[in-house]
Order: structure tokens, then sequence, then C-alpha cells
């Protein structure tokens, strides 16, 4: 993969490993497994993503009419899978009239402790803290055939961030503009890339500018 990897808790460039460090390193955070830069959706690099990965790539599937998978990143290094995976799909906003007409959804896999989600929740938190998730789910959408109750984060008024359990692992959510958030979530059928062999046959459209946001 070319360009810089990153810390996955701050977007800070990061110090490659070195006799002194076994892993990347992070000014700020310490050692850390590092984010990867973006690659474009296409079936090889989702496939490859799948066979490296240590938690689940979810993927709606089917995906909603005229959506596109637009792009995917992965939290790993050389002597770790993925401890992190993002998965972005893009597609026509059927909101408000007068809004945007692309709604942009990505959806974070991660082990606890990675951070990823919560940095693009705008948080401070590596996970969800006590007290975040209470109260009923805003959504339940299916996650490798069961259901995965997501609850709402605070985050910035341009967005819908939940999050949830799915597969072992945190499942954040994060979806623009905020009026797609929790109603497109709830018909959504989530299906983990490494229990399908092949890869099914997933419209791809260029990389969007929500996953490369660095």
């Amino acid at each position: 993969m070319s360009g810089t990897a990153r810390c996955p808790r701050c977007d800070d460039a990061v110090r490659a490993p070195s006799i002194w460090h076994s892993s990347a390193t992070c000014a700020v955070h310490g050692e850390v497994v590092p984010l990867q830069p973006a690659c474009p959706a296409d079936a090889a690099h989702l496939e490859w993503v799948a066979r490296h990965s240590e938690v689940p790539v979810w993927l709606p599937w089917p995906l909603p009419d005229g959506w596109l998978l637009t792009g995917t990143r992965c939290v790993r290094d050389d002597r770790r899978d993925a401890q992190a995976v993002v998965v972005a799909v893009s597609g026509p906003h059927r909101g408000a009239p007068g809004g945007p007409p692309v709604a942009e959804l990505l959806l974070v896999a991660e082990q606890p402790g990675t951070g990823l989600g919560a940095h693009l929740a705008g948080r401070e938190d590596v996970d969800p803290g006590e007290g975040l998730v209470s109260g009923p789910p805003a959504a339940r959408p299916h996650a490798g055939g069961a259901t995965a109750p997501l609850w709402p984060v605070p985050t910035a008024d341009d967005r819908a961030v939940l999050v949830g359990e799915a597969g072992g692992v945190w499942l954040w959510a994060l979806l623009w503009p905020a009026s797609a958030g929790a109603t497109l979530l709830e018909d959504l059928e989530l299906i983990d890339l490494r229990e399908r062999e092949p890869v099914p046959d997933v419209p791809c459209g260029a990389m969007s500018p929500r996953v490369c946001w660095v």
C-alpha cells in the first residue's frame, strides 16, 4: 500500500518500527497498529481484505438500490492481520427535499482498544464508555444472521453515528448526512465477507472522500 501510515486514534503520521520499537509509534499514543491509506473499491482488493482480517468485513448485502462500494481502509501491519476494517458505501439519499443527493455510510469493525471508531465519531474515548450505550437502541440491523442493536453517539451535526457489538467486536456506523441515519440502518442486512467465498460481485464506484479523510 502506498501513502503514509497513521495513528488510528488521532491521524498523526507514525514512525516505522525500529530496533527500539517493534510496532509503529505515534508521538501521542505510543505503539499502535497503524491505519493504512485508503484503497479503492475493487473485487480483488475486497477479497484480499477478507482473507487478511481478524475482524468482520461488514458489507450491506444486497446493497440498497443504486448504492455502490466506494472504498476500504484497514488498521494492520506486516505482523498482524487487520485489527479494524472500514468499508464505505454510497448511494442516493431519499431524505428530506433539498438535502444532499448522496448518502454515505462507513461501517467500522474493530478490536477493543483500537480507537478508530471513536476518533471518527469525534470522541476522546478509545472504546464506547460507560453511559454511552444506554437506553433503547436506535437501529437493529442484522449482522451475520443475528440482530446487532446500535445506539446513537453524540457527534457533529453533519453526521449520525451509532455503535454496538457484532461478531465479537465493536461495530460503528457513521452516516452522512445525519438524516440518513437510523432509518437506513434498520433495513440493512450485513454479511461478513470473511465467510463468503467467492466474494459477491459487488458494484463499485469512485473512492468516497469519507474513507480517505487524511
